[in-house]
């Protein structure tokens, strides 16, 4: 298991969960609630891409499902508190069918 996955999924377990305030507008644009991410999060998710390099810190995009429906969620552990830095639900046009792969620009 990726390290960054257990230290997402020990924040997780533990409440220790911040959502910046571009998360929370985006989480109201998409009718979600920052306790429905929450909870999706502990349902499970399944790592996308990974940021290692990330200037902020180590951070990554993972997919999870609210009302059956699939969100991207940018997060990044940071020491003791998890950081929800954005949420939106994949377009078709910029995702494949699973929703884990970029499409192509032509």
């Amino acid at each position: 298991m990726s390290r960054i996955i257990a230290k997402i999924r020990l924040r997780l377990r533990r409440f220790t969960v911040r959502h910046t305030f571009h998360a929370l507008r985006e989480e109201m644009v998409e009718g979600l609630t920052a306790m429905e991410i929450e909870r999706a999060l502990l349902s499970g998710f399944e790592l996308i891409e990974d940021y290692p390099n990330d200037p902020r810190g180590h951070s990554c995009l993972v997919l999870t499902w609210v009302r059956e429906k699939p969100v991207h969620v940018v997060c990044a552990p940071h020491e003791e508190v998890l950081i929800i830095v954005t949420v939106y639900i994949p377009s078709s046009e910029d995702w494949e069918e699973d929703f884990k792969t970029r499409r192509k620009r032509k």
